[in-house]
């Protein structure tokens, strides 16, 4: 995965964030808190009413140039009233129309400030995108463990909700396609000079929309992100919701090599949360983690911070498959349902793999023992380690009975059911028949990385 040394979206800038709140049991248990859209709503307010203190001439016969700037606005706001509604009926509404006009002026020119946020673009944002999400239709998935009809039937009776997926999936999902990572950035307004956010986040293919949203839905926090022409990206920044994260894969651990990243994170959202980053020494510290994950640290962080040593990496136990709801998530992520033509398109089989780092070959291993089949590898010089069945009869009694139980959520699926099609060709001797041959070309020509996905959308 890419690191992120600096905010990925412009649309950060509309995140409504806590600057500091009070817990009370008054009423019930209330929440006061102050956002970073209200303390600019107060400074606002507070120019507005300086601005007017100002102006304000004091039965003197000239005026001062706050006074003079004040009538201008006024005569300036008065004449459009009177020449656009009317010089009577107009009237009525000039002080509305003159005190907006002078809360939207002055908090745009707040907004122009570097770094400063527009309150009056955050506002439209919010307004423009929470009303498309009231007209948005989102795919549901099933929450239960390996849930038949009756079950969700039986669930949405009993008021459980259905619309979630099951947690150990959404694990192996992260295991396969998710990343910890941490931005560190310039910002002139830190006393260290700058900037810390962890940041969990899932990139998709645009095509896996729906599966994106389902996530979303499934930990209750996060915002999806258009990043590229094709791409999205599932993103959870402030701190607040990374605790979520944190809570999900405390209660369901991820079993792969990516559990030490995840122990490095949760060291430095802890680091954010007693705002240690605010200090040299602290900052150092979540420097030394970034240099530990992932790809470690760009060209411009190595410069600014020379020297700096990258944080240990825990050591991670061997772990075995315990759920397969974890193995279908890992599956949707990194697996890959493939039909194989040799001898010029003569001789068909089929393939399944997963992929992974060679350093998760043990945990490899135990999927073989799991699922009873299949048998893994290393590919030299690529530090991968495939999973791979190619045996027809593992494949067609085992693998497709499983995944056709217990369904992908994603785009993959349609993948797996064209695998589906060309097995049971097989199984009927189709393949030999030189119409059978051609129906199995065309159905491999037509998956994986070359399905054309603009003609419908297939997570729908």
């Amino acid at each position: 995965m890419r690191n992120l040394d600096t905010i990925l979206s412009p649309l950060d800038q509309f995140e409504i964030r806590d600057l500091f709140s009070i817990n009370g049991s008054l009423l019930g248990n209330i929440n006061i808190s102050l956002t970073n859209i209200g303390l600019y709503l107060l400074i606002g307010t507070f120019v507005i009413i300086m601005y007017s203190l100002l102006a304000t001439n004091n039965d003197k016969i000239i005026s001062n140039s706050w006074s003079i700037s004040q009538e201008t606005l006024y005569s300036t706001v008065h004449s459009i009233v009177i020449n656009q509604i009317n010089a009577n009926r107009g009237q009525i509404y000039f002080p509305f129309i003159y005190a907006l006009f002078l809360f939207i002026l002055i908090n745009n020119l707040i907004g122009m400030v570097k770094r400063c946020l527009c309150v009056i673009i955050n506002g439209i944002y919010i307004l423009m995108f929470s009303s498309v999400s009231k007209n948005q239709k989102v795919r549901s998935y099933s929450s239960s463990t390996f849930n038949s009809s009756s079950n969700n039937n039986n669930n949405k009776k009993k008021g459980k909700d259905t619309n979630t997926l099951n947690p150990y999936y959404i694990t192996g999902f992260v295991d396969g396609e998710g990343c910890f990572t941490i931005s560190i950035f310039k910002d002139s307004r830190m006393l260290t000079g700058w900037q810390v956010k962890p940041i969990f986040k899932i990139s998709l293919h645009k095509k896996d929309r729906a599966l994106l949203e389902s996530i979303q839905r499934s930990l209750g926090v996060g915002k999806i992100y258009k990043h590229g022409k094709d791409s999205l990206d599932f993103r959870v920044s402030s701190l607040k919701n990374i605790r979520v994260v944190l809570n999900h894969f405390d209660k369901y651990p991820l079993i792969t090599k990516k559990f030490a990243d995840y122990l490095l994170f949760k060291q430095a959202v802890k680091l954010v949360e007693q705002k240690e980053h605010l200090t040299k020494e602290g900052l150092l510290k979540l420097v030394s983690i970034k240099a530990a994950l992932n790809l470690g640290l760009s060209e411009k962080l190595k410069e600014s911070f020379p020297g700096v040593i990258p944080a240990a990496k825990p050591l991670i136990e061997a772990t075995k498959v315990k759920d397969f709801n974890w193995l279908r998530g890992f599956v949707e992520a990194e697996g890959s349902f493939q039909v194989i033509s040799q001898n010029k398109d003569t001789n068909i089989s089929l393939r399944f793999t997963i992929t992974q780092h060679s350093r998760d070959k043990v945990l490899f291993e135990s999927i073989v023992n799991y699922l009873g089949c299949g048998r893994c590898y290393l590919v030299s010089g690529r530090n991968e380690v495939h999973f791979i069945l190619s045996t027809f009869s593992d494949i067609y009694e085992k693998i497709i009975p499983l995944f056709n139980q217990y369904p992908l959520l994603g785009s993959k699926q349609q993948d797996f059911l064209d695998f589906v099609k060309v097995a049971e060709l097989i199984k009927s001797k189709d393949h030999l028949t030189k119409d059978g041959l051609a129906k199995i070309l065309m159905i491999k020509n037509n998956m994986n990385s070359k399905r054309d996905y603009s003609a419908s959308n297939p997570t729908e």
